[in-house]
Parts: structure tokens; sequence; C-alpha cells
């Protein structure tokens, strides 16, 4: 067993760095443009004034800066940051890490603008000592939790993400992804058991029921998914060869949202009528069966919560928003960015709901014919 679980590290740390490295060092698609790592070395200038035209406020830095990575490490350019009003504001101070975009001509850097704060040391810091409270309290256990995290990243990024890119129904892949992810999460965590697969069909039964109500309610709400700026940028900058469905795609993210929870109850639900099972080995199945209910009932309440508070806190600047405008419920009920909110948090609570009896019944079934 610990073979397989060194091997599968050393896969999971393979894939994943190379992904972060790419995103750290990253090159624009531009031929005459790239994007690269640096270091304030000092500020030149810096300076607010008022545009004359359009009477805004504009903030202006000119900074030097050494080069990082690239083709250009070491050298040292003047890099310039127009802070706009519609933009985030961005002052750097020396000595800061950022990222910079080189505009060149001929092999020569004529250009070179300020775009954001460098954040991948303190990304790999953070995510550092995650894994190593992990590893440290949980042991063995918290050793196969990274195992099933990282393997949910290589998943998501390297089988979810490129085949909806590629077009394919966003919807089925969200439920085939959700599959494979709970699948390998249980069978990595408690092993291959009745227990394992009782869950795993009863998460898969959650998130199809979340799947239908999303899928129903999105067609009789008219939604269309587009619903914010990310949805709308990636509309403008996706070319037509990618055919994306931002419909599903909305769909999906609900779906998405959703299984950590449902996995969590179905887990929880099965693995106590194991004891109970351990515990009466006459006992009923009708009994079993009900014995897991309680179980749902008694963590459906908390578990609802935790997801519908987790959807709260993505969507806070959006809840500021509408309490802001100060319209009543009647005028706010009609518009798209509130019904979607209402509709992944619906959704992804009944299927969570809808889990519970689905595990407890498929539970009791196969744990009462284990030996």
């Amino acid at each position: 067993m610990k073979p397989m679980f060194i091997f599968a590290l050393l896969l999971m740390f393979s894939v994943i760095p190379s992904g972060l490295a790419k995103a750290m060092d990253d090159t624009d698609t531009q031929a005459n443009t790239e994007r690269l790592k640096a270091e304030v070395v000092s500020i030149i200038e810096e300076e607010q004034y008022v545009d004359e035209f359009s009477g805004n406020k504009i903030g202006y830095q000119s900074v030097e800066v050494k080069l990082l990575t690239g083709e250009w490490k070491n050298e040292v350019v003047i890099a310039e940051r127009f802070n706009y009003p519609e933009d985030i504001p961005i002052w750097v101070e020396e000595n800061d890490k950022i990222m910079v975009q080189l505009e060149m001509n001929h092999g020569e850097i004529v250009r070179a603008d300020v775009m954001d704060y460098a954040r991948d040391y303190s990304t790999l810091v953070l995510i550092s000592i995650f894994v190593a409270l992990l590893i440290a309290l949980g042991r063995k256990q918290g050793l196969k939790a990274v195992l099933t995290l990282g393997f949910t990243l290589v998943i998501v990024f390297k089988f979810m993400i490129p085949n909806l890119l590629a077009g394919y129904n966003p919807v089925l892949l969200a439920i085939v992804t959700g599959g494979i992810v709970t699948a390998l999460t249980f069978t990595i965590v408690s092993g291959f058991t009745r227990k394992t697969l009782a869950a795993v069909v009863g998460t898969i039964g959650g998130l199809a029921s979340a799947a239908i109500i999303s899928i129903i309610f999105s067609s009789v709400m008219n939604l269309t998914g587009l619903h914010g700026d990310d949805e709308r940028m990636l509309l403008i900058t996706s070319s037509q060869e990618m055919n994306l469905d931002f419909k599903g795609l909305l769909l999906a993210g609900i779906i998405i949202g959703a299984l950590g929870a449902v996995m969590d109850v179905a887990i929880s639900i099965a693995s106590s009528m194991e004891e109970v099972r351990k515990t009466d080995r006459m006992i009923p199945m009708k009994k079993l069966f009900t014995s897991g209910m309680n179980v749902g009932k008694d963590i459906m309440g908390t578990m609802s919560n935790t997801l519908i508070l987790a959807y709260v806190g993505a969507a806070l600047p959006l809840l500021l928003i509408i309490y802001s405008l100060d319209n009543p419920l009647t005028e706010l009920i009609h518009r798209e960015f509130l019904a979607v909110e209402i509709l992944r948090t619906a959704a992804g609570s009944i299927g969570l709901i809808l889990s519970i009896p689905i595990t407890a019944f498929v539970a009791s079934i196969f744990i009462k014919k284990s030996k």
C-alpha cells in the first residue's frame, strides 16, 4: 500500500507544479508582448492628476524594475502604471515583487507596464502550510487527504476544463467529473468497500438531482448564463471554435459547487450505517435504513447551512450591491444575477437533501448483504 501512495504522490506533485510554473512565468500569446516577474528597484515618479477631458482622477507611477525571469533576466528597465478609475489601483513600493508586461520590437524592449503584484511565493507558502497541517494532524489520513486533493485538481484541470473548452456538454462533464472525484476520494480514504460504493451512488444521485432541478428551473427562469462580468468577458474573449454553452457552464458550476457537501453527507450516512450493522448483525434492512435517515436528518440542517453560507460568502459583493440599490425585492427578483444565486443555492441544497434517502436506501441494501 505504501509504495502505491508514494508513487501517487510523486505523480501528483509532478503534474501540479508544472501547471503552477506555467502560470508563474506566463508568456502572452501575442508575439510582441511578454509578461514576466520583476522586483521594484526604485520609485522614479509618482503622482495623481485630474484628466482634463474626463475629469477623472488618474494615478501614475514610473518605477525601475529588475526582471527576474525570462530571456531578459537580471535586466533593469523602466516600467509605468496608470491607475484609471475603472482599474484596480496598484501602487508599488521598493522591493515589491510584481508582474510586468514587456512590449518588444525587433527583439528589443520598447515599453514595460506594471500589471499586477506577483503572488506565486505567498500562494505556495499558504498551500505548504495547509498541506503540512493536514499531514501533521491527520498522519496517514492527512496524507490521503492531500493525495485526493491533488487528484481532484488534476481531474478538474486536465479533464474537465479542457473538455469544456472543446465544447462538450457541461452538465454531463460536471456529473462525470463529480463521479470520478467521488470514487477516487472515497476509495483512497476508506478503501473499496460496500460502504464506499453506497456513498458513491448516493453522491452521484444527489448531483444528478441538483442537475435536474437546475436544468428545469434555468429554463423556467429563462437564464442565459451571462449574468456576471466574468461570463461576459469569457464570451468576448472566447473564439468561435470553442462554441461555449454559457447556460450549461452555469449548471456545471452549480453541480461542482455542491459536490463537496454532498460527498460529506453521503459518506457520513454510509459510515454510520456500517457501524450500526457491526453492532447489530441481525438488524432488519428497514431499521438500518431508518438509522441512516436519522443520521441524515441530523446533519441535513448543518450541511445545508454550510452550503448556503459558502454561496453567501462567494456572492457577498453582489449582496452589498443589492442592499445598496435599495430596490424592492419585487423588482430585484426579476434580475438574472439574483435569480442565478437563488438557483445555485436552492439546487445545491436540494441535491444535498435528496442524497440522504438515496444513500440510506443503497447503503441499507449493500451493507446488509455484507458478511
